[in-house]
């Protein structure tokens, strides 16, 4: 849990508070090409008062919340502590860019593409916005939040603090989340059939070897998958058998099913952002109705189904796909406490990408969802990220990238307010964000609902996942024919 400990010294020293033990875990998790930084978006119709807007943040998150003015420093016995700056200016974290013509979806998302590899300044507060003009002929804000900071429900509540439900300027509630669920080119010219896959086998084998060492079980299961889809699928059926207590005991000893890939690899500082047209709610949960499943139990399926098919089009044979999945393990408070800090667990979720009938793959979903519903796994996963936070520093980096590299990345799905909300008197038309990933993690995925859509974007590795912008198409098909079956 996050202390609350203040401490205020003579006057004109600075005011501290320490941070959590898992803070400051996330605090020294950075590397090149994966940050720790939620990346949050919102875009409206209309210009946005820049000067209106700013002055509801200053009220409402600079000077509620003292470690937005503050800056990260470490003990001189390796203690981590939030301090105030003097003189901090809230001016001073904002960026206000104008989009290059013609200002449509390619721009922003290049835009938020190139913010996603930005450092912040450890010298300064640990977050940042950009001010967007010339988005569709409105705005749109990126904000910048360091994990240290807060965890993801806690970003989006602080981000829906600055907005309103009138175009007056009536605070918005903060967001209501609680726990949250299981954030194209041709092909003509690639090798099909045997001779792919004796490619793909032969230039996969040294990362195969290392994934041995680091995920015995997502190895072997590459290694069936390779070599007989009948014996990858019997494997997966036994495995599939266990309780879910005792799957998470083998996901976190032997390994998770997270097969190598066409994106397995190292990630680079090279990245690319991309999202759907958003879907309609009403639609989703008329579907989701209609096979006797849950709204995300659908979305993760079409999720994995998307990936099937980038898969296939990529000639990688993949059995299953594993996600790092946000769990709130924290009592939901609709007013957000002066410190914030991280209460949440990954649990480990592995999505079938074995078979093309959408339906089974929708089963298999909802039985590894309902697996780990069943047991324990977010306690656990709580607990153990508790005791690595409390290791050397060497140590607590090669055990996260150990168990960061059994899963492809971070998958969140956020329900966010259901009624239009409004940011210095415009409406606002959409709204998205991105988790960090970890170690060699290549992509983070997000569906997020919000005045009855469902808006699902994808950050990844531009390296290791080319034409990324076909996993989103992709979940539009898999949408539909999800559909036409209902």
């Amino acid at each position: 849990m996050v202390s609350t400990t203040i401490e205020r010294g003579t006057t004109g020293t600075p005011r501290r508070q320490p941070l959590g033990v898992q803070d400051a875990l996330w605090l020294e998790m950075d590397t090149p090409g994966n940050l720790m930084v939620v990346d949050s978006l919102f875009w409206t119709a209309e210009p946005i008062d820049w000067d209106r807007y700013l002055a509801a943040m200053r009220e409402r998150l600079w000077e509620r919340y003292p470690v937005f003015r503050s800056v990260a420093v470490r003990g001189d016995d390796g203690t981590w502590w939030w301090e105030e700056q003097d003189g901090a200016q809230v001016e001073s974290r904002y960026e206000h860019v104008v989009l290059p013509a013609p200002g449509g979806d390619a721009e922003l998302q290049a835009l938020v593409a190139e913010q996603r590899v930005a450092q912040l300044d450890p010298s300064e507060p640990l977050w940042r916005s950009v001010l967007v003009d010339g988005y569709r002929g409105g705005s749109a804000v990126l904000f910048r939040g360091h994990h240290a900071i807060a965890d993801g429900i806690r970003m989006v509540q602080l981000t829906l603090s600055i907005f309103d439900t009138s175009p007056d300027g009536t605070p918005a509630a903060p967001a209501r989340g609680g726990r949250r669920d299981a954030d194209g080119g041709s092909t003509a010219d690639r090798p099909h059939g045997v001779l792919a896959l004796t490619a793909a086998a032969v230039g996969g084998s040294l990362q195969l070897a290392r994934t041995a060492v680091t995920n015995p079980v997502g190895a072997a299961h590459t290694a069936l998958s390779l070599t007989g889809a009948a014996a990858g699928a019997l494997t997966a059926r036994t495995v599939a058998a266990l309780p879910g207590d005792l799957d998470t005991v083998r996901k976190l000893l032997l390994g998770t099913r997270n097969d190598n890939a066409a994106w397995t690899g190292h990630v680079g500082d090279h990245k690319v952002i991309t999202w759907t047209e958003p879907l309609s709610l009403a639609e989703t949960k008329r579907v989701a109705h209609a096979h006797g499943a849950t709204v995300n139990d659908v979305l993760v399926t079409c999720v994995a189904d998307s990936l099937r098919a980038y898969l296939d089009t990529h000639g990688t044979v993949c059995h299953s796909v594993t996600w790092d999945v946000p769990v709130n393990l924290q009592p939901f408070d609709p007013d957000l406490p002066i410190v914030l800090g991280n209460g949440f667990a990954l649990v480990q979720l592995e999505l079938p990408t074995h078979t093309p009938d959408i339906e089974a793959a929708l089963r298999v979903v909802q039985d590894r969802m309902g697996r780990i519903k069943r047991g324990h796994e977010a306690v656990v996963d709580f607990g153990i990220q508790a005791l690595i936070a409390r290791m050397s520093k060497g140590l607590y980096r090669a055990t996260i990238d150990l168990l960061a590299n059994r899963a492809v990345g971070v998958l969140t799905n956020v329900p966010g307010p259901q009624m239009p909300l409004y940011a210095a008197g415009q409406k606002v038309e959409a709204m998205m964000g991105w988790a960090p990933t970890a170690a060699d993690q290549a992509m983070s995925l997000t569906i997020y609902s919000y005045d009855a859509k469902v808006f699902v974007g994808l950050a990844a590795d531009a390296d290791l996942v080319p034409e990324a912008h076909t996993i989103m198409s992709g979940f539009i098909d898999a949408f539909e024919r999800l559909d036409r079956l209902s």
